[in-house]
């Protein structure tokens, strides 16, 4: 619904992808797979915080086309670096990472910025979000009583409102939910320009 038509639109698309999978029980890069022989043309950046797993996966030829950041998307400094080692300047994120709700956070207020305009940003696996085992991970400013999901449901009202009965008026196109995955639409270009 949304990124095969985007790519058909852009197949430079600058996509980058949190996650590499190494924690699931069928191994790591199953997504990178299907990012490659999907998007050939696009330049494709992943991330993912086992060192150890990236080593294997870039060593078995699973990352062979793609750029490599390597760190935890809760880290503020980590982000940081990963947006001047990529440039930023993403059309897509996707979000698949350690789903800890302060890691979403951190991760989205640090990349939203970087999407480009008209550019999507998934997150993905929202229902864990709620289990105790994904409350563990805290920040300075994001406790773990934070649940990301909630947040998302304020946004709503500042899609809808656009500034009015006191929501915040930012650069949100859209919002489209489903089981357990969200993608936001930043504004295209012609849009921004009609604040």
């Amino acid at each position: 619904r949304f990124l095969l038509p985007y790519y058909r639109r852009k197949p430079s698309m600058k996509m980058f992808e949190i996650g590499l999978g190494c924690d699931m029980n069928y191994g790591p890069g199953a997504s990178v797979a299907l990012w490659r022989k999907l998007f050939p043309q696009a330049e494709l950046w992943e991330a993912e915080y086992n060192a150890t797993c990236v080593d294997f996966a870039t060593k078995q030829g699973m990352l062979d086309g793609f750029n490599v950041l390597v760190g935890d998307q809760g880290n503020n400094k980590t982000l940081d670096g990963w947006i001047e080692k990529s440039g930023g300047e993403f059309d897509v994120i996707i979000d698949d990472g350690g789903h800890h709700n302060c890691q979403i956070m951190a991760s989205f207020a640090k990349l939203w910025p970087t999407v480009k305009p008209g550019g999507l940003y998934f997150i993905e696996d929202l229902s864990v979000g709620k289990w105790m085992g994904y409350r563990k991970y805290k920040t300075a400013s994001c406790p773990r009583t934070f649940i990301f999901s909630h947040l998302l449901q304020e946004w709503v009202d500042d899609l809808v409102y656009q500034g009015g009965y006191g929501s915040n008026k930012w650069d949100i196109n859209f919002m489209f939910c489903q089981n357990e995955a969200c993608v936001l639409g930043k504004k295209p270009l012609a849009i921004e320009s009609n604040k």
